[in-house]
């Protein structure tokens, strides 16, 4: 894999895809508590809650020789798999819909990890991989027939299978036609036990060719193996298209005591390698593949049609779906350019007249709005303030659940667009299988811009105080969905500029958060043109009929540029918040004095009307959001 394609996977693996694929992980699966997990190397597999998936499944994204050969065998249009990006989207999508219908219909933990028919390692690795052919198949079947618009995914997913390049194993197709390892004649090993391993995973090979790519035209088995196949392919066909997993489980015996005799004892080692490249994978089946895997029971269903084939056996005929291609890149590429953009995204500026925001003593200064690029070195330390106030954070977003539950979305279902799939509608002819989210209104319609000072004399404790509090108010707004913005602000020592950086902005991708731990502590404070920027932020941004700017100071403002002291910047400052309350954007401050003062209290009370002490720094994340719970009552 070349440099540009190293950059293009870390680019389509940010947390923005992850969400996206999680969501409809969510969705299909029909459980809200399902994890989605991006990794390397390790193929697609799902222990009843996680599912893990891997974009660079074999390389294929950047395997122009595999991805010709896919194209021509589906007959797909060259624009479909010209673009890496939409080969990363499929492979990752079927990996998704495969494991996302085993939550649905397999058993979890598999029946063939504690069947104690399997005594030994050897007997329960084959009985998992007979069980593991069975299943897939199966779940490819029941997605084919029950889910409109998923039999192009499973398709592309085991045909890319079928012609991806394994630098350990060939191509699945190899393994298939028999070309990649020279056949040896009956009898050519001295030891018996090299033998039976030999027959056994020729067998295995080819019941998992049979069932998984039937598709493709199979040479007559070995005559070694011939009779095993011949008294086990029903076991296996029947237990494909078998509703339950108990019925499909005991297909699975079946075939298993017939090729029982071909198991060696422990002593000998299984290399089934090729059998788990036709799978594609096989911890799924394999029982215990995570902490805090799920016990499952899989769902009943009918199931009235194969992958590739008819009930009945008969290769399906039909066009290329050209419109849901041609859908499907749309999709693909709009999300390409906003993934794109948050992932790559550099800091911007955009700079005001001080005099068109104030009033007339900040003609000559200048606003400089920042927006910083998402700084992903900061989130391990992000995580950690996480943990050590997960305790908090969760309180609080368990109270401010109870307060905006009447405003909880309800979900509307039959809409020909909206957030989500439902996955139960998929089936629809008319095609309304999106559900949107419709708001309540009995909480006020709420949006709140934190306004930090970034002054120096906010060194120290304030600072990591300051940052500590932005990141628990950020976790319990985010996690009730109510629109904030967090921004730190200071005017420059020696020259006439006022910084606002914007840390967390309204609608804010979710890594922006990692920004708040930029805050610091430099430089003077100009709070008379800081707020009237906060409000016409506020005005330009939302819509929403209650806004409010929350206040963060250690002290009056100064600004040593020229001279903007007090008394001249105090009334300065009380004139810009009566003017902003008057447009309707409520004014809440809190003044950080040290245990026992009240010092900045006193000075501030000079201008803010609505004015709260915090003496302990501690409290300083319980006292915002104490007065946010009041805003929602």
């Amino acid at each position: 894999m070349d440099e540009r394609n190293e950059k293009l996977l870390r680019v389509f693996q940010s947390s923005e895809q992850r969400e996206l694929e999680e969501n409809f992980a969510r969705t299909l699966a029909e459980d809200e508590t399902v994890r989605l997990f991006f990794v390397n190397g390790e193929g697609a597999w799902t222990d009843g809650r996680n599912v893990v998936v891997d974009p660079a499944h074999n390389g294929i994204f950047c395997d122009r020789h595999a991805l010709d050969k896919i194209q021509d065998f589906l007959g797909w249009p060259p624009v479909v798999l010209v673009d890496a990006w939409n080969v990363l989207r499929l492979i990752t999508r079927s990996q998704t819909i495969h494991e996302c219908l085993h939550l649905l219909y397999t058993d979890f933990p598999p029946a063939a990890s504690c069947d104690p028919a399997c005594d030994t390692r050897n007997k329960r690795k084959v009985m998992s991989l007979i069980a593991n052919i069975i299943e897939d198949a199966y779940i490819e079947n029941v997605g084919c027939s029950c889910y409109d618009r998923m039999e192009l995914y499973l398709k592309f997913g085991r045909v890319a299978d079928l012609f991806a390049t394994n630098p350990g194993h060939g191509t699945a197709e190899q393994v298939l036609m028999g070309t990649r390892v020279a056949q040896q004649a009956p009898g050519a090993e001295a030891d018996k036990g090299q033998t039976m391993i030999r027959q056994l995973t020729e067998y295995l090979d080819y019941m998992a060719g049979l069932l998984l790519y039937p598709m493709v035209k199979l040479p007559q088995p070995q005559a070694e193996i011939a009779p095993y196949v011949e008294k086990t392919q029903a076991f296996f066909l029947d237990g494909s298209m078998a509703a339950a997993p108990a019925e499909r489980y005991a297909q699975a015996s079946a075939a298993f005591r017939v090729i029982e005799p071909l198991i060696p004892p422990d002593a000998q080692a299984l290399d089934t390698g090729e059998t788990e490249l036709l799978l594609g994978g096989a911890r799924t089946h394999q029982g215990g593949a995570s902490i805090g895997g799920n016990a499952r029971k899989g769902k009943t269903q009918a199931v009235a049609l194969r992958l590739f084939l008819d009930a009945s056996g008969r290769k399906r005929e039909g066009e290329v779906p050209i419109g849901q291609l041609m859908q499907m890149l749309e999709t693909f590429a709009q999300e390409k350019e906003l993934t794109v953009k948050f992932v790559t995204s550099v800091a911007r500026t955009v700079s005001l007249r001080g005099d068109e925001l104030g009033s007339a003593v900040h003609r000559g200064i200048r606003v400089v709005e920042h927006h910083p690029g998402i700084d992903q070195s900061r989130k391990r330390a992000y995580y950690n303030i996480c943990r050590k106030y997960y305790t908090s954070i969760r309180s609080y977003a368990g109270r401010f659940a109870q307060l905006v539950q009447a405003h909880a979305p309800e979900r509307e279902e039959r809409q020909r667009f909206g957030k989500g799939i439902a996955s139960r509608m998929l089936g629809d002819p008319k095609r309304r299988f999106w559900y949107r989210l419709s708001e309540g209104t009995a909480v006020p319609d709420l949006a709140i811009l934190l306004l930090i000072d970034g002054s120096g004399s906010m060194d120290g404790e304030r600072c990591r105080a300051a940052r500590e509090s932005a990141v628990i108010l950020h976790e319990v707004l985010a996690s009730q969905g109510i629109p904030h913005a967090i921004v730190e602000h200071r005017a420059k020592f020696d020259r006439p500029e006022v910084d606002v950086s914007i840390l967390v902005d309204f609608d804010a991708h979710d890594d922006e958060k990692y920004n708040l731990l930029r805050i610091r502590a430099d430089d003077n404070t100009r709070d008379g043109l800081a707020l009237p920027w906060a409000a016409r932020y506020l005005e330009q941004q939302t819509t929403n009929e209650h806004r409010v700017i929350l206040v963060l100071s250690d002290g009056l403002p100064e600004h040593m540029y020229d001279r903007y002291l007090p008394p001249v910047s105090t009334k300065d400052t009380e004139n810009a918040v009566r003017k902003i309350r008057k447009r309707g954007i409520g004014v809440i401050a809190v003044s950080l004095d040290a245990p026992g003062a009240f010092d900045c209290y006193d000075s501030l009370s000079e201008i803010y009307p609505n004015l709260i002490a915090c003496n302990d720094l501690r409290q300083l994340a319980g006292q915002l959001l104490r007065v946010i719970a009041k805003l929602l009552v």
